[in-house]
């Protein structure tokens, strides 16, 4: 396996461990403590793994907010879900289309150096 697969594949192992680390932080600490600010802790540290994919989903709740006055009461289910909408950003960003774009700036740099 090529060095740059290994580190692909590290850095992607990296980047779920950290995420569902922070789920368990976060759910951990709503069970303990009941508190709904611990969906700060949620948002601030998916949004810097998710950066700059994530700030859709603080975009999207606040746009439900203000059109439909969209209020649900914190709990489990909904830190939940509100992470897998990070993580789904994040790691399509991250590790579908960074790589694509990748792949396609290599193959035209590639063919212009051809020509």
């Amino acid at each position: 396996m090529r060095i740059v697969g290994v580190i692909s594949t590290f850095g992607k192992a990296l980047w779920v461990a950290a995420s569902l680390l922070v789920l368990y932080v976060t759910l951990e600490a709503f069970a303990t403590s009941g508190d709904a600010r611990v969906i700060d802790v949620l948002f601030l540290l998916m949004l810097y793994l998710s950066f700059p994919a994530g700030i859709a989903v603080p975009a999207a709740l606040y746009a439900l907010d203000v059109v439909f006055s969209y209020w649900v009461e914190i709990s489990f289910l909904s830190l939940a879900l509100e992470w897998v909408a990070f993580f789904c950003l994040g790691y399509l960003q991250w590790f579908v289309l960074l790589p694509w774009l990748w792949r396609k700036w290599k193959a035209r740099r590639a063919r212009s150096a051809r020509t």
